[in-house]
């Protein structure tokens, strides 16, 4: 099979510096450090509900005052 990018430059790394750089990769042993749960039916609620939810701040206040003139 063909090497990857990667593999190339690790190994041109290595020719070059005789630096091995997959030393510098951290172990995480038996920890996984990304798990996934999924939504909460509150959660899922909750997000339907803001998704569309419109700023008013800048809207005319639906109680408020308008003033019209007709001639």
């Amino acid at each position: 099979m063909a090497k990857s990018a990667a593999r190339k430059k690790r190994e041109k790394a290595l020719r070059e510096s005789g630096f091995d750089t997959t030393m510098r990769r951290g172990s995480w042993g038996s920890i996984v450090p990304i798990t996934k749960t999924t939504k909460t039916k509150q959660e899922k609620l909750t997000r339907k509900e803001k998704k569309y939810k419109q700023n008013h701040s800048s809207r005319y206040d639906e109680n408020g005052f308008y003033f019209c003139v007709i001639i």
